[in-house]
């Protein structure tokens, strides 16, 4: 009796597993079957794709294209007979095994699976230029529902792309000079200084300020000078780095240069440089000789396992101060303030 119900219970079992397969290939086959009925639609209906701004087109198992749409003729560059027959890959995609191998990876899965893909592929017009495409690509079925190949529908999102990065990198900008704004400028800092002082390297720390200049400039001769000082002072920060340097602004009228594998030394050197090359660029913005002077330069080097980027900065900022206090200019650092305190108590900054 045990046996019997044993027995009873299992079939049961089997019965129950066998209607749950038979239920998920029926709605797997109601599924492939709603994706033929909408390809065959589309084979009757061939002018409903001329008149989208869809990109179509569609290959066999070996991805040998079988149609091309008259938007992706248009947005490619190409005639149709110069596509039909062909490998997408040499034609509208680059022919390199780094590709073929992605696009073959997800491929795969609608052959072999009909499963249907949506993601993003790159194609290749007839100038060899890229375009970035947004694409949803479904298995072609026939009358019983054997894969015969993929059906791609794309959109053209090489200009939303590009948009969203021109967006990206203005968000990082300082909008009216074109260096790194600050919240940029200091993330920058603090990851290179954290890299320099974990492989224990090189690194220091230059600004540029220009605020007694700046001031100058606005309240003597105009704003719009003003202007064309900071933006003449960030393009000479970039052409002594030769464009291979982090350069900032910050605190509105100081520039910060992050200098990877600078020794101390070599900091000064580019320091020096700088201050020597702005005199000529600030003479003719119609700044006299004398006031064409009125920077301030101020570096510093990681000073071992216990300084801090903040720490960086508190010092140059303190550089800086004391030399705006004392109407000093040219190039600071700690030397200056240890001389200025050793100097006789009588001492005057015009004798």
């Amino acid at each position: 009796m045990i046996y019997a119900l044993i027995c009873t219970s299992i079939c049961l079992i089997g019965s129950l597993i066998a209607v749950g397969i038979l239920f998920y290939k029926n709605k797997t086959l109601q599924h492939q079957l709603k994706e033929l009925l909408q390809e065959n639609e589309a084979k009757q209906n061939p002018a409903k794709d001329k008149k989208s701004d869809d990109i179509v087109f569609k290959t066999d198992k070996d991805l040998v294209l079988t149609y091309v749409s008259e938007s992706l003729c248009k947005q490619l560059g190409y005639k149709e007979k110069e596509l039909i027959g062909k490998s997408i890959f040499g034609t509208i995609m680059e022919d390199t095994d780094a590709i073929q191998s992605h696009v073959h990876g997800y491929t795969g899965k609608i052959l072999k699976k009909s499963r249907i893909v949506n993601n993003n592929i790159v194609l290749r017009d007839a100038e060899k230029q890229n375009l970035l495409m947004q694409c949803h690509q479904r298995p072609i079925l026939n009358e019983i529902l054997e894969c015969t190949g993929i059906s791609f529908i794309c959109k053209n999102i090489s200009q939303t792309q590009e948009l969203q990065n021109k967006l990206d990198e203005i968000k990082d900008k300082d909008v009216l000079t074109g260096a790194l704004n600050q919240e940029s400028f200091l993330s920058f800092l603090e990851k290179d200084f954290q890299r320099a002082k974990r492989y224990n390297q090189n690194f220091a720390l230059l600004v540029l300020e220009t605020k007694d200049l700046c001031k100058f400039i606005n309240q003597g001769i105009s704003f719009e000078r003003g202007d064309k000082l900071l933006k003449e002072m960030y393009k000479l920060c970039m052409d002594k780095t030769q464009n291979k340097a982090f350069v900032g602004r910050f605190e509105k009228t100081k520039f910060g240069i992050i200098l990877n594998d600078y020794t101390r030394e070599k900091a000064a050197a580019l320091a020096q440089e700088i201050y020597e090359a702005s005199k000529p660029i600030i003479k003719k913005l119609g700044v006299d000789d004398y006031n064409a002077q009125m920077l301030i330069l101020s570096h510093t080097e990681c000073k071992g396992f216990t300084d801090t980027y903040d720490n960086m900065i508190e010092r140059i900022n303190r550089h800086i101060k004391n030399a705006l206090r004392r109407h000093q200019y040219g190039v600071m650092t700690s030397d200056n303030d240890k001389k200025w305190l050793n100097l006789p108590r009588f001492y005057k900054k015009d004798e």
